[in-house]
């Protein structure tokens, strides 16, 4: 059955660029839904974002994955952010970690390899979507790494170099 490769990361570490690239070079990708849900929630003007209201946005994104995971694929894909990005921003503020999140299938979904894109301070932009500081970044990180660990996964440590190169780093784990 074919699953979803998650490139994971803080914010601003070139995920959606990465994302981008794939998809450039023939990879069915999805894109990351909790930054669509974060402009939906600027839009109406409400607090639901990783730095308002943090459960709340929480399930709305596990609720828009979960909708998404049932889409059928037909080969192996890239995600933008897998669920147990969820857990490691809960965490990372301290919040409860709701059971459905703890319980949760992630093999069945997701492949067992994790593509970790590190915080990198020479890219690292702030952008309405994404206001938080560089060191919030650095332990949204270490949160992430913590997470995945725990649940399991292989963590791939994407270099920091080129996007080219970094596209090329993935290819040769699929």
């Amino acid at each position: 059955m074919p699953k979803r490769y998650i490139i994971t990361g803080a914010p601003g570490t070139g995920k959606t660029s990465l994302i981008q690239a794939l998809q450039a070079n023939g990879h069915q990708c999805f894109s990351e839904i909790s930054r669509k849900i974060i402009l939906e929630q600027q839009q109406i003007k409400s607090d639901k974002t990783p730095w308002g209201d943090l459960p709340c946005f929480a399930n709305l994104v596990y609720q828009e994955t979960v909708r998404e995971l049932q889409i059928p694929i037909e080969k192996n894909i890239f995600v933008d952010r897998g669920l147990p990005d969820i857990i490691a921003y809960l965490k990372a503020k301290s919040h409860p970690i709701p059971e459905y999140l703890l319980d949760f299938p992630f093999k069945t979904h997701y492949v067992s390899t994790v593509f970790l894109m590190s915080p990198w301070e020479e890219i690292y932009i702030n952008d309405p979507q994404r206001p938080q500081s560089y060191q919030e970044a650095l332990h949204i990180h270490q949160c992430l790494v913590q997470v995945y660990q725990n649940f399991k996964f292989t963590i791939e440590v994407v270099p920091k170099t080129t996007l080219t190169k970094r596209v090329d780093f993935i290819q040769s784990f699929i």
